[in-house]
């Protein structure tokens, strides 16, 4: 993340629905702004982290130790979040050369390749982001993504919800 960015300069982002931009492994990603697609995979992978109950705040270290390996979505969390549901993957056409009769007869075929730029970007932050710069991309990220708009769109349909009656009364 660019240390630069001042507080002006993210305003006149949010304002102007400027892309971020991002240099993980020597590669610049830009994030564009975020969809509700966004919001709700990075859900569902948060969802399968593991939770931790009665936390004792004195073995932290033991405690990250013992289950840092059952948090590598948080790699797919930060690529779901900078590549946005539209761009997970990608769909290159290469053209190949086939070669039957010893060479005799050429023909060229079109292949589609799918790459799966999530599991490649997830890989690249997991190897290259320090922890600190992880922790940062994704509060901010979320704080981009317009989370309070969502949860305000949850609790008013999950209101409704409450709300509507469950059987059909019977008028005598």
């Amino acid at each position: 993340m660019n240390d630069k960015t001042t507080i002006e300069s993210k305003v006149a982002a949010t304002i102007l629905e400027r892309n971020i931009t991002f240099e993980i492994d020597g590669e610049k990603y830009e994030i564009a702004p975020p969809s509700l697609a966004t919001l709700i995979l990075v859900s569902e992978i948060i969802s399968t982290l593991p939770t931790f109950e009665n936390l004792d705040k004195k073995q932290w270290l033991d405690i990250v130790a013992h289950h840092a390996k059952d948090f590598k979505p948080l790699g797919e969390i930060a690529a779901v979040l900078i590549l946005g549901a539209k761009n997970l993957t990608e769909r290159r056409e290469k053209i190949i050369e086939e070669r039957k009769f010893f060479g005799l007869i050429k023909r060229r075929k079109k292949v589609v390749e799918i790459i799966d730029r999530k599991s490649e970007l997830a890989n690249a932050i997991l190897l290259n982001v320090r922890p600190s710069e992880l922790n940062d991309m994704i509060i901010e990220r979320l704080k981009q993504n317009e989370a309070a708009s969502f949860f305000a769109i949850i609790t008013s349909l999950s209101a409704v919800n409450i709300l509507k009656p469950t059987k059909a009364e019977v008028i005598s």
